[in-house]
């Protein structure tokens, strides 16, 4: 099993190559800030860095700040390198629904309780954004469903990292459907719950519903 540093690393990096949050060459957040919005410690969040550094991803420059390298998209070792996928949002949806409820299955039985309180902290500020009625909620549903698939602790879902950043990406046009939105909370509510319960049957259950709403938003929209 990873060390939370090394799952931060995972999240800072997936920040960076996924995301596009932070580019080569440009300064990432201040250590207490950033550190804050990871919902870890300085000291974890350091050590994340350490990990990045070394790894060629960040440039730390003492007295200057933190940057992203300025060849992190060539890195061949870079196990989150970004596509361009020509799959439309549908297929990519059924491929979540593939895959996401047996990460949920999985994140129940492996999950540290840091992980599941990450999770959870996700969870909150999708459910703050669609109360507030803010419609481009697409970083903090990547960063939930990230967050349970790195809590399933198995190597190969970095891999599929960019499968559900697209997915998500590319189902935004459905997002401020009342259904999805009312149908987002009560599903995130209830998926958090049963990791927290450890009962990895019915989180899986739930992942398969909530996929199977937004899949059928979309076939609706078409």
């Amino acid at each position: 099993m990873k060390s939370l540093a090394e799952c931060i690393a995972d999240d800072i990096m997936s920040m960076i190559i996924i995301e596009g949050r932070f580019m080569p060459g440009e300064k990432i957040l201040n250590e207490s800030d950033f550190a804050k919005e990871l919902f870890v410690s300085r000291s974890t969040f350091r050590e994340a860095i350490k990990i990045l550094s070394e790894r060629g991803v960040l440039n730390v420059r003492h007295g200057s700040g933190t940057y992203v390298c300025e060849d992190v998209l060539e890195n061949k070792e870079n196990k989150f390198a970004r596509y361009e996928s020509g799959i439309d949002a549908l297929e990519l949806n059924e491929i979540r629904l593939m895959i996401e409820p047996e990460t949920a299955y999985l994140a129940a039985l492996r999950a540290s309780n840091h992980e599941l309180e990450r999770i959870a902290y996700y969870g909150q500020l999708v459910e703050e954004k669609i109360k507030a009625g803010i419609p481009d909620r697409r970083t903090e549903e990547i960063r939930f469903h990230l967050s349970i698939a790195r809590a399933a602790h198995n190597s190969f879902m970095d891999r599929l990292a960019p499968t559900i950043f697209d997915a998500i990406d590319k189902s935004r046009n459905v997002f401020n459907l009342e259904e999805v939105r009312q149908g987002t909370i009560l599903d995130h509510r209830m998926i958090v719950q049963y990791l927290r319960e450890r009962n990895a049957d019915f989180a899986r259950t739930v992942m398969r519903s909530h996929m199977l709403r937004g899949i059928q938003a979309l076939k609706e929209e078409k």
